[in-house]
């Protein structure tokens, strides 16, 4: 398994010269000329393709079977026309090489009107076999181009949630579901590839019988063709470019749109409906240009290869007969020759339509290519060093943490002990740090400089899931998936029973007011919860945290929306939990962290004061100040 891993890697890796050997290098090289280079699509493309070449074996297979048989359906009709007119009577008047001797022996035996009846048989067989090869490649073709979608789509979600968090949190919600969206749009471009090279084998059989027919009028019509395919070349380039114009229009209004249905609350508290309105609007008008100046442009291919096929047989059934001096034995060659290039030109206009098709949707190809390149993006850093508990502690050695396009420093030089089993604290104004603190622990982001070690080992060193199963956090932007009560809650740890999901239900105080919900358990919370209050949403995390039996439980200003009530029992809550596993709790609220075995206040990102709750307000520092404001407010009725 692991051989054929190397070799389908190094077949897809377009730069690798060596492997697979049994693929001659010049091969592999034509293939990449022909395939689109080295280019990022190219490559996403050929892989694809390779991981499902049975499939796309078949489909190349059935194509070039039913361009034979749509040959031998216009030869046969020629010796049809030809018996009719009793040229066969004096033996072949047009070679048929290998097969001279059988068609020989059949002419031989027969009548003319005896002829003319078993060449049509043969044609019509010739082209019922012709038309169940191409069923049977369509739908080869249908079968990959649906794998291979689900694929990317597979793809796609890996890579949103396999990438660094400060990676994924650089890109709007809005834009990652358009590269979703955009899926369909390579699925439509590998048809088109495949329509256009089951086309381009039709034509090419046609030609070969054209050729056959007669070759000067045969070199003639295809110089014809190339004038015209190359004089509606523009148009095809011009289609690229507004086609990327579209997409990008499409893409800033599934952003705004998005965003502005998110903030729909705000718009309506802040009466922004006509503001929003205006900023949508030049964007639509954007996409309508564009899509409405390449429907134009697209439009005018066919009605020119209709005009121009009516004129062509026209002038060739002319030429033609002048050609061959009005004889008329030569009638059934010459109608032969025109039913032909009829037939043919309807594929160069698909053909062409095709080609239209595969521009248009080439820069959303491109942008799926892109998003899933690994080479540019950042992926979270995996030790190979098992944890499966704290045993000591966590040390801050001179961290700094630096977020990306910041020119300030979160965190600095930070050094600090959060102790195991104890219960660690921080204080501090908004931006003080308090947050990235989690951010670090978490491993959502890496310092930038300085280190970070549990148990005297570098965080980094340890296997970055076993390092994830340590904790539970709660954040202040409490967030719930449009599930069940349940289901929320036993996304901290899946396999958790419905008696532990209510026992940890019951820590965070949430129990009775979910046994009041009309379906208990089992209700459903709608889209990011809209049916519970903030409070109801918060204590749910906090369960969901909880239930995860955490060896480190983390409060990000975890009971900020809570009532005093409320907020009491989780005090009472942290107690209990503070005998079995380490806590670490930011919270605004001072009462809160009153009983902490330390507290630490930052300021910009610095450690200014450490100690308990009664140290502290012995020091009369920043945190005795914060707790007199807090008191004061109490005591003055300010809720």
């Amino acid at each position: 398994m692991s051989t054929f891993k190397s070799r389908l890697s190094n077949f897809i890796d377009v730069r690798n010269e060596r492997n697979p050997s049994w693929i001659p290098a010049g091969i592999r090289r034509g293939i990449r000329r022909v395939s689109g280079g080295d280019s990022w699509t190219a490559q996403m493309l050929r892989g694809l393709l390779w991981q499902y070449r049975w499939l796309v074996g078949l489909a190349l297979a059935a194509n070039i079977a039913a361009a034979v048989f749509e040959g031998s359906t216009m030869a046969i009709f020629t010796l049809a026309l030809q018996a009719l007119s009793g040229d066969l009577s004096n033996g072949l008047t047009i070679s048929l090489g290998i097969f001279d001797p059988m068609i020989e022996g059949i002419v031989s035996g027969y009548s003319a009107s005896n002829l003319f009846m078993i060449f049509i048989g043969m044609a019509v067989v010739s082209q019922l076999l012709r038309s169940g090869l191409q069923f049977g490649g369509q739908v080869a073709t249908s079968y990959l181009v649906a794998w291979l979608e689900g694929d990317l789509r597979r793809r796609l979600f890996r890579q949103f949630v396999s990438v660094s968090y400060p990676q994924i949190s650089r890109y709007k919600v809005g834009d990652l579901i358009s590269y979703v969206e955009q899926i369909v749009r390579v699925g439509n471009m590998l048809t088109g590839v495949n329509k256009l090279l089951s086309d381009g084998l039709l034509v090419l059989a046609y030609v070969c019988v054209l050729l056959w027919l007669s070759w000067p009028m045969t070199l003639a019509a295809v110089g014809a063709l190339l004038l015209l395919m190359t004089a509606l070349r523009g148009i095809n380039s011009k289609l690229r470019t507004l086609s990327e114009r579209f997409m990008n229009a499409s893409i800033a209004f599934n952003e705004n749109i998005l965003e502005y249905l998110q903030g729909i609350r705000l718009v309506h508290t802040f009466g922004r409906k006509e503001y929003v309105l205006d900023t949508i609007e030049p964007i639509v008008v954007d996409s309508v240009q564009a899509r409405r100046q390449g429907s134009v442009r697209y439009s005018t291919i066919t009605p020119i290869y209709q005009s121009l096929t009516v004129v062509g047989v026209a002038a060739f059934l002319l030429i033609g007969y002048i050609w061959m001096g009005g004889n008329l034995s030569a009638i059934p060659r010459l109608l032969t020759f025109v039913f032909v290039l009829y037939r043919l030109l309807p594929f160069v206009t698909v053909m062409n339509n095709n080609f239209a098709s595969i521009y248009d949707s080439m820069p959303f190809a491109n942008r799926v290519a892109e998003i899933l390149r690994t080479d540019d993006k950042e992926f979270p850093r995996s030790g190979n060093h098992p944890i499966d508990q704290l045993r000591q502690g966590i040390d801050f050695r001179a961290v700094v943490l630096r977020y990306p396009e910041t020119d300030k420093d979160a965190i600095h030089e930070l050094t600090l002990t959060i102790p195991q089993g104890k219960m660690t604290a921080f204080v501090g104004a908004s931006g003080a740090g308090k947050s990235s603190i989690v951010n670090l622990l978490t491993r959502l982001y890496d310092p930038t400089g300085g280190e970070i070690l549990a148990d005297g080992v570098p965080i980094g060193e340890y296997a970055l899931a076993d390092w994830q199963t340590l904790f539970g956090v709660v954040d202040q932007d409490t967030f719930v998936f449009n599930a069940s009560v349940a289901d929320n809650i036993r996304f901290g740890r899946l396999e958790a029973s419905q008696a532990e999901v209510e026992a940890a239900a019951r820590i965070a105080n949430a129990h009775d007011f979910i046994q009041e919900l009309h379906n208990g358990y089992a209700t459903v919370v709608g889209d990011r919860g809209f049916r519970l209050s903030g409070g109801q949403r918060q204590r749910i995390a906090i369960a969901r945290a909880v239930v995860r039996q955490p060896n480190v439980l983390i409060f990000d200003e975890a009971t900020s929306a809570l009532d005093s009530q409320s907020e009491r029992l989780i005090q009472d809550a942290l107690e209990g939990l503070r005998q079995e596993r380490t806590l670490i709790v930011i919270a605004h609220r001072l009462s809160t962290i009153a009983k902490a075995d330390q507290i630490l206040v930052l300021d910009e990102g610095i450690l200014t004061e450490s100690g308990s709750h009664s140290e502290l307000l012995d020091r009369n520092g920043r945190y005795a100040s914060l707790w007199k404001l807090q008191s004061s407010s109490i005591d003055g009725g300010d809720d």
